[in-house]
């Protein structure tokens, strides 16, 4: 399949648009590992958390939507976003209950 994936980055929060293929029924974290291992090794986003979609640590915004971006099926065109919550930095945002 081919996709388009576009993510704020930056303290500008400028867009980055990426376009590749990736298999058919590959899941938004693959597609992430896919950008950071091949196209932009800057990328910043959660890794550490279970892999399974049981904690909610990879949590991002599809085209708007909250999902569990180890669980979420890949779209052909994705705007990538972080949580509304405070920014660390690209799709990584403070997990804290009160911040």
């Amino acid at each position: 399949m081919r996709v388009t994936v576009t993510i704020p980055k930056g303290e500008n929060r400028e867009l980055a648009t990426y376009t590749f293929t990736c298999d058919d029924d590959a899941r938004v974290m693959q597609v992430l590992h896919m950008i950071h291992e091949e196209l932009d090794p800057g990328l910043a986003f959660r890794t550490n958390f279970c892999k399974r979609g049981s904690c909610g640590l990879c949590m991002v915004l599809v085209n708007k939507k909250a999902v569990k971006a180890c669980k979420a099926p890949v779209e052909e065109v994705m705007l990538i976003e972080p949580l509304p919550r405070p920014l660390v930095r690209d799709l990584v945002v403070t997990r804290a209950i009160n911040a």
